[in-house]
């Protein structure tokens, strides 16, 4: 149990090991047949369990990673992350405002954003196999250092559930030990519904990341790029429990669902009593979707503090980070938290 209480675990292929009990005691106990590899080799960790944090080619690589990681974090959780040296230029990035698609269900890699936000190849991601619905890593803005936690519109069109929000849970609690400014870029549909989930604990492990981002006291800065729905919106960051700052994009979308979900239950008794229901649907639709497929409304309420453009994203984020350098956060006395464990 040793590398699962370290903050991080690298694992090489075909030569780490990693299990509770070995092969051999598994096919004594279960009579299941099961190789070295396929039980706790590093490709079953880094996809399957979530337990090796890295995978490396070789015992260099790995050293190299290892090497690359610590670069981004102080050397002890009195310290803040060391600064690079950085000229502050033109930070316009005009390529962030081709990257959303116009059409709201089409998906779009949410690594190209990050990587038009922070410094040119600084971007180092953490559990990239492990619960690929939404991306986790280190990079820096500005030559400072940052954690990021981003919904990924490319696999389940971003949605948070049981294994995404564990993991982004953790990786926040690490950023927070550690004095790492973290930066939350929100794309998300709701939770994954279902029973699968619900057998497996999505009220409890949803709300993992619920507590991680509300406990941790560095400075907390979302962007909203499109969707920001229901419940998953008010997890991802939102003003509703701590952030100190959120940002979106004009196309963004704020509101409980989609507009043609919400528009089927809110207005149903209209719908079902019209003599043309798809047509009254509709109008209900683009009605609902004026309204609240827009950060205007969020924006009038302080929900949002700015609406702002793609292109000056970067801009804004090293001004808010600058902004909120010396913050500080006064905490009740107590011993500690009970995270939903």
């Amino acid at each position: 149990y040793s590398p699962a209480m370290t903050d991080f675990t690298l694992m090489v292929e075909n030569s780490s090991y990693m299990f509770v009990t070995g092969p051999n005691v598994v096919k004594t106990v279960t009579n299941e047949e099961v190789t070295s590899e396929e039980l706790g080799g590093a490709s079953a960790h880094a996809t399957k369990s979530g337990v090796t944090h890295l995978t490396a080619a070789n015992d260099i690589q790995c050293i190299e990673q290892i090497k690359q990681m610590i670069g981004y974090m102080p050397q002890n959780c009195e310290d803040k992350p060391e600064d690079v040296h950085y000229t502050l230029g033109n930070e316009v990035r005009d390529v962030l405002e081709d990257i959303v698609p116009i059409n709201a269900n089409q998906p779009y890699d949410m690594r190209h954003v990050i990587n038009g936000i922070v410094d040119e190849d600084t971007f180092f991601e953490i559990h990239k196999a492990y619960a690929d619905n939404i991306v986790v890593g280190f990079a820096r803005l500005a030559g400072k250092s940052i954690g990021i936690v981003a919904n990924q519109p490319i696999s389940l069109a971003g949605v948070l559930d049981v294994d995404s929000s564990k993991k982004a849970a953790r990786f926040t609690r690490f950023c927070d030990c550690f004095n790492i400014p973290l930066l939350v870029l929100v794309d998300v549909p709701g939770f994954l519904p279902g029973t699968d989930q619900e057998w497996n604990g999505i009220i409890t492990n949803g709300a993992k990341l619920l507590y991680a981002l509300s406990e941790a006291t560095v400075p907390k800065v979302t962007v909203i790029t499109r969707k920001a729905y229901g419940g998953a919106y008010d997890v991802m960051n939102s003003k509703h429990i701590g952030a100190d700052l959120n940002y979106a994009w004009p196309g963004a979308e704020i509101a409980v669902m989609g507009a043609k979900g919400a528009s089927e239950i809110i207005f149903r008794k209209e719908i079902s009593a019209a003599d043309d229901p798809e047509a009254k649907l509709a109008e209900k639709e683009a009605e609902y979707a004026k309204l609240f497929a827009n950060p205007y409304s969020a924006a009038q309420r302080g929900f949002i503090d700015e609406v702002i453009l793609p292109k000056d994203t970067r801009r804004k984020l090293i001004k808010a980070y600058t902004l909120l350098e010396n913050k500080v956060a006064v905490l009740p006395k107590k011993k500690h938290g009970n995270i939903p464990l």
